[in-house]
């Protein structure tokens, strides 16, 4: 090969190389033949099922650059989780279904459990509070007698209030640290962390204790800061309704103890934004997002968008996150 030719064959290799690290460093929709793969940890609360519905129907969309074959992944303590969710997704998502393959029951109290349950994945969803709920150990999984007993966890709650759940700080707090220390076993690139204490009655944990976890960790994260009390949204809400709520997102790098409850915020909409935080945000960089709503949206869209969009009104999250 001429002398030329291999300059231009390395100046090209360069200029690849340059691409592809470049769009690593930004969101998963800058390189959406590069699948990155998600988990969820207490995907059966409405929350955790609301994202994962969301990141199903990107995965099943070009153009997100979110893995649809072995993810979404759902990390749930116990086969109810995983019963949870499904009843999220037949409601909300139209007969979409979480089969064995995409749920994993974990020991939460075993890092190599979560460590083995991570691996291969790119990015993980983790809240900072959960609702807590006993249960047996469901038989086949990682149960020593068939009278063991472990915790369930919901992001943030199941949907409905017929379950037993308890709020327990310090547990919720040991599966936060445990959850991270997994996370940084198995090689996670990007973590979402969405801060759920305020949702629980009992006095708020001090916000700078998980910030300073994150930043030990180690991971660039985006952590999610609602700004309202979280309700699910009324009127029987699906995936074609999309974004209800006409949000107010705020990005920086650090907590702003200003920032002021601006009411209530639906927890369909939250999820989508933390959906868009992993298509549009910088994986490499770390920020905090709050999120508020001012009122209803007047945004819609006609039907024969929804099939074509994992979110209606999902460009307008992306012009909010993108332009902070």
């Amino acid at each position: 090969m001429p002398h030329a030719s291999k300059c231009q064959a390395v100046i090209f290799l360069v200029l690849l190389l340059i691409g592809n690290i470049a769009a690593l460093s930004l969101g998963s929709a800058a390189k959406p033949y590069d699948k990155q793969k998600v988990c969820i940890f207490g995907a059966g609360g409405y929350l955790g099922g609301c994202i994962f519905g969301f990141l199903q129907r990107c995965g099943s969309l070009y153009g997100t650059g979110i893995d649809g074959f072995q993810g979404p992944r759902a990390i749930t303590a116990t086969a109810v989780g995983s019963l949870t969710l499904n009843s999220i997704l037949s409601k909300n998502f139209v007969l979409a279904q979480a089969d064995e393959s995409f749920v994993k029951l974990t020991d939460m109290s075993s890092i190599d459990s979560i460590e083995n349950r991570l691996q291969g994945f790119d990015a993980a969803i983790l809240a900072t509070c959960y609702a807590l709920e006993t249960r047996p150990v469901t038989g086949g999984s990682y149960e020593k007698t068939p009278n063991d007993k472990t915790t369930e966890f919901y992001m943030d709650r199941p949907r409905s209030d017929t379950y037993q759940v308890f709020d327990f700080p310090d547990h919720s707090f040991d599966l936060f640290r445990s959850s991270l220390e997994g996370c940084r076993a198995a090689g996670i690139k990007r973590l979402i962390i969405v801060e759920t204490d305020s949702q629980f009655e009992r006095e708020f944990s001090p916000r700078d204790k998980y910030l300073d976890m994150l930043n030990t960790c180690g991971i660039p994260y985006a952590y999610i800061r609602p700004n309202g009390q979280l309700e699910n949204s009324p009127n029987s809400w699906t995936f074609a309704k999309g974004v209800q709520g006409d949000l107010l997102i705020e990005r920086g790098h650090s907590l702003d103890p200003s920032s002021k409850n601006l009411g209530v915020l639906y927890r369909e909409d939250l999820a989508a934004v933390i959906v868009q935080s992993l298509l549009s945000l910088d994986w490499s960089i770390n920020s905090v997002i709050n999120v508020g709503c001012t009122g209803p949206t007047s945004t819609r869209k006609d039907d024969a968008a929804v099939a074509k969009e994992w979110c209606v009104n999902s460009e307008r999250l992306k012009s909010l996150l993108e332009e902070n």
